[in-house]
């Protein structure tokens, strides 16, 4: 939001809701842990029911199977969504930003009340893209700590919070290549023809990294680069979901350990909640899934049996 400010604009609040959802998009998604058992679930983020923000956005998450752009190309919804938000980001946290305890200390902002626009004052937006890096690591630390707090009985030790409320970069994979091909035995995993000329193949989030970005090693398969690209952001069809959950009982152990020495986490049962998470938003849409080439169908009622008897 910063980089979008100068000291004495105004700002409007629709502006602010609009980051709002797209900073928040990534943490309405439910996380995936052990202790969660079978189904996921949403991280607390205060005390008593979810909070607003959250389940406004995760309403409309599932209505686009996850697909943040999907949901902006929308354009009527979209509105609608930044208007709910809007309401809620006035009344909570711009017009409490600023009160310490008892105090209000406007060093900011001068609170000019609900629905008003808010101009910085001078130097703040200065100070901002200065010391940007310093202030979100601030944050992002105190968040995840506060995220923590709530969450104690999901989170356990896990290490990836961070990860799962911020995002992560696309790492460079080339070092996953050699350890799948091994177990495709050197063969595409959505066509089963020998991978040559693509060198060691293309890495492939078999649930789409723009549907849940975190790396999780046995999400990772190894393609063709035209299979890979023509998948694009599409759940693959039931057979490949089939192949994918065999290969990873089969190899559970052996991925693990392999992708661990080239420092990549990985966890099946996670792994495992995630798809049926991905695939149960798929199917109450009546969404398409990728089988080959530009052929797509509609997610046929069998995928949950297997996805099913994996988490089990």
């Amino acid at each position: 939001m910063a980089t979008t400010m100068t000291s004495g604009s105004p700002v409007r609040p629709r502006l602010i809701a609009d980051h709002f959802i797209r900073y928040y998009w990534r943490q309405a998604a439910p996380f995936a842990s052990v202790a969660a058992g079978p189904s996921l679930t949403l991280l607390r983020q205060n005390t008593g029911r979810t909070a607003a923000v959250l389940a406004a956005i995760d309403e409309h998450r599932r209505r686009f199977e996850g697909s943040l752009a999907q949901a902006r190309k929308e354009t009527s919804s979209w509105r609608q969504l930044v208007s709910r938000v809007d309401s809620i980001v006035r009344q909570m946290p711009l017009s409490k930003l600023q009160t310490l305890g008892p105090d209000r200390l406007e060093f900011l902002y001068e609170n000019l009340g609900q629905g008003a626009e808010i101009i910085l004052k001078a130097g703040v937006a200065y100070c901002f893209r200065r010391h940007y890096a310093l202030v979100a690591d601030l944050v992002k630390g105190a968040w995840a700590r506060y995220v923590r707090r709530f969450n104690t009985d999901l989170l356990g030790d896990r290490a990836d919070l961070n990860e799962f409320l911020f995002g992560a970069e696309r790492a460079d994979l080339s070092a996953v290549a050699p350890v799948l091909i091994e177990f495709q035995h050197g063969e595409c995993f959505y066509c089963h023809t020998p991978i040559r000329d693509d060198g060691l193949g293309h890495v492939d989030h078999f649930i789409p990294w723009s549907r849940y970005p975190v790396h999780l090693g046995h999400n990772f398969v190894l393609a063709h680069r035209t299979c890979n690209e023509r998948k694009s952001d599409f759940l693959a069809a039931t057979e490949h979901l089939e192949a994918w959950v065999d290969r990873n009982q089969s190899h559970k152990v052996q991925i693990e350990t392999c992708l661990g020495q080239v420092g990549v986490i990985s966890d099946l049962g996670a792994s495992f909640r995630i798809a049926h998470w991905a695939y149960a938003l798929t199917f109450g849409c009546n969404g398409l899934t990728w089988i080959r080439g530009q052929e797509c169908r509609h997610l046929d009622p069998g995928w949950e049996r297997k996805l099913a008897h994996a988490i089990c």
